[in-house]
C-alpha cells in the first residue's frame, strides 16, 4: 500500500523517472524486490524515504476509478534529474554524443609546415624566424615580430634589467668560437646597438652541445650586453645544464600566438598581405598545440558538450587541472560503458544463436521445403564474434550468417575485411546502415540489413515472428 499525495519516483540504476498521479485516495501497486538491490527514492510532501525495492509497474484509477475520489490532478512537472552524474562524474549520455566526434578521423588541413616538413629540422626554422625577425622582411609586419620576440626575451631573464626595443640586425649560422678553437655555431644573431641577443634554435629546451659561456662571450665582444636566448618547442628544465638554465626560455608556440594575435584583428592586413596572413595562421596551427581539428569538429564537440549539460565546464579554473579532471571522469565513464557493452553483445548473441537453433532453422527449411540449414554455430572470435553461422551439407563455409555491432560494421564498412574490397557485390550504403539492427550476410558475397533490431533479440523474439525466416528465405532465392 503506497499512501499519497506521492510526485515521483526516480531510479538511478535505470535512470528512469516513474511519474505517480496525485490522488487523495490510497492506490495500490505491486512491488518487487529490485533484482540489483539498488535503494529507490519515493519523494513524498512529508519526506523523503529510501526502500529497497523497484517499482515495475503502477497503474493509476481511471477519473472515476473503482476507489472513487476526485478527478486526477496532474502532478507538478519536475526535471529529469535521472542521467544527472554523481559526486560531479560526466553524464552517460556525454560519451554517447561525444564518440563520433572523437572517433572520428578528420581530415588534416593543409599546412605548409607539414608539406615542407617545417618544424623537425632547426636549420628551417631558422631561416622563418630570421625572415620574421627582418623588419624590412616581405612579411609587411615592419618591427611588430621584433617588438613580439624581445618582449618574450624580457619574460625569460627575470629581475635583470630588460632588452630594449629598437633597430635590430639578424644575421645566421655565426661561428661564436674563438679564433682557432674550432666551430661552435649559433642559429641567430640579434644585434642592436647595445645588445646582442644570441639565439640557440632547438626543439627542446636544451643546448645539446654547444657552449653557454661561448655564446654569452660572443656577444659581449664588442663591449654590448649578451643576452642568450633557448628557441624551442618544448621546455624541459632537466635538460637546462652546464649554464643553460640561465638561458632565457622563448617557445614557438607563445611567438606563433602572439603574432596571431597582432594580425587576426587587423581586417587592412588580413585584405591587403592575404598570403603572409595564411601564413602565420599556419604556423599558428602547426606550433600552438599541434592543433589537428578543423573548427568543424570543434563545433561538434562543443555542440555536444552543450546538448548533455557539460558546458559548464568551461567555465571552470585553472582550465588545465579542469580539462584534466574532465578527461579523467569521461575516460571512466567511457570504460564502464564499454564493459557493459561488451557484456550486452554477449547476450545479444547467445539469445541469437538459441533462437536461430530452436526456431529460425526449422522455420527456414519448412519454407524452402527441404533441409537447407543443417547446422548453427557462434564460434568465431575477435571482429567476426558478433556472428550466428549457418550451414549447409556439403558446404565447409557459412552459406549465410547473421551479423550486428562491431562484427555487422566490420563486415559492411570494410567491404568484406579479409577477403578483400572485391568480396562483396551488394553492401548497405553506409549512411544508411543502422547498427542497432541485425544484418544478413549470403555467400560472403551480399550483405542486407534487417528489420529486426538488437533490442529485440535481447528482449526475445516469439516463435511465431517469421521476420527473419521471410528475409533470409529471400536472401536465398534472390542469390541461390
Amino acid at each position: 500500500m503506497v499512501c499519497w499525495p506521492a510526485w515521483i519516483l526516480i531510479s538511478r540504476q535505470r535512470r528512469a523517472v516513474l511519474t505517480i498521479f496525485r490522488t487523495d485516495q490510497p492506490v495500490r501497486a505491486s512491488i518487487h524486490p529490485a533484482d540489483s538491490g539498488a535503494a529507490k527514492t519515493i519523494v513524498r510532501r512529508e519526506a523523503a524515504v529510501t526502500v529497497n525495492y523497484q517499482f515495475l509497474e503502477v497503474t493509476p484509477p481511471s477519473r472515476r476509478g473503482s476507489l472513487g475520489g476526485p478527478p486526477l490532478v496532474s502532478p507538478p512537472r519536475l526535471p529529469d534529474r535521472s542521467a544527472e552524474p554523481e559526486d560531479g562524474a560526466v553524464r552517460e549520455q556525454l560519451v554517447t554524443r561525444l564518440l563520433p566526434v572523437l572517433a572520428k578521423k578528420p581530415q588534416e588541413e593543409f599546412n605548409v609546415f607539414d608539406v615542407m616538413r617545417y618544424g623537425g629540422h632547426e636549420r628551417q626554422l631558422s631561416d622563418v624566424f630570421a625572415w620574421l625577425l627582418d623588419a624590412d622582411g616581405t612579411h609587411k609586419l615592419g618591427d611588430a615580430f621584433l617588438r613580439i620576440f624581445i618582449d618574450e626575451v624580457n619574460r625569460g631573464i627575470g629581475g635583470a634589467e630588460p632588452v630594449a626595443h629598437g633597430a635590430y640586425g639578424v644575421r645566421q649560422e655565426v661561428n661564436t668560437a674563438e679564433a682557432g678553437a674550432g666551430g661552435d655555431i649559433a642559429d641567430l644573431i640579434v644585434e642592436g646597438d647595445k645588445t646582442v641577443l644570441v639565439v640557440e634554435n632547438y626543439y627542446t629546451s636544451s643546448g645539446h652541445g654547444h657552449s653557454y659561456d661561448g655564446y654569452l662571450s660572443f656577444g659581449e665582444r664588442g663591449g654590448k650586453r649578451s643576452v642568450v636566448v633557448l628557441l624551442c618547442a618544448t621546455q624541459n628544465s632537466a635538460e637546462q645544464s652546464d649554464g643553460w638554465e640561465k638561458a632565457s626560455l622563448v617557445t614557438y608556440s607563445r611567438l606563433a600566438q602572439r603574432l596571431l594575435d597582432h594580425v587576426a584583428g587587423d581586417d587592412r592586413y588580413r585584405r591587403d598581405c592575404a598570403a603572409q596572413y595564411s601564413f602565420i595562421d599556419q604556423m599558428h596551427k602547426r606550433f600552438v598545440k599541434g592543433r589537428k581539428m578543423n573548427d568543424d569538429a570543434l563545433i561538434d564537440f562543443i555542440e555536444a558538450m552543450c546538448r548533455t549539460g557539460e558546458a559548464g565546464r568551461y567555465g571552470l579554473r585553472p582550465i588545465e587541472p579542469a580539462a584534466v579532471q574532465f578527461a579523467d571522469e569521461l575516460r571512466e565513464q567511457a570504460k564502464a560503458q564499454f564493459d557493459e557493452s561488451r557484456e550486452f553483445l554477449q547476450r545479444a548473441k547467445a539469445a541469437l544463436k538459441n533462437y536461430a537453433s530452436e526456431f529460425l532453422k526449422g522455420q527456414v527449411n519448412e519454407e524452402l521445403g527441404h533441409e537447407y540449414i543443417t547446422d548453427v554455430s557462434a564460434g568465431f572470435r575477435g571482429r567476426y564474434e558478433w556472428t550466428v553461422n549457418f550451414f549447409t551439407a556439403g558446404e565447409s563455409e557459412a552459406v549465410l550468417q547473421l551479423k550486428f555491432g562491431p562484427s555487422a560494421w566490420y563486415a559492411n564498412e570494410e567491404k568484406g575485411g579479409d577477403w578483400g574490397t572485391d568480396a562483396w557485390e551488394e553492401t548497405v550504403p553506409a549512411g544508411q546502415a543502422d547498427y542497432s539492427q541485425l544484418f544478413i550476410t549470403r555467400n560472403r558475397k551480399a550483405i542486407r540489413q534487417s528489420a529486426v533490431a538488437l533490442r529485440e533479440v535481447t528482449e526475445g523474439l516469439a516463435p511465431d515472428d517469421f521476420r527473419l525466416r521471410d528475409e533470409i528465405v529471400r536472401f536465398v532465392r534472390d542469390r541461390p
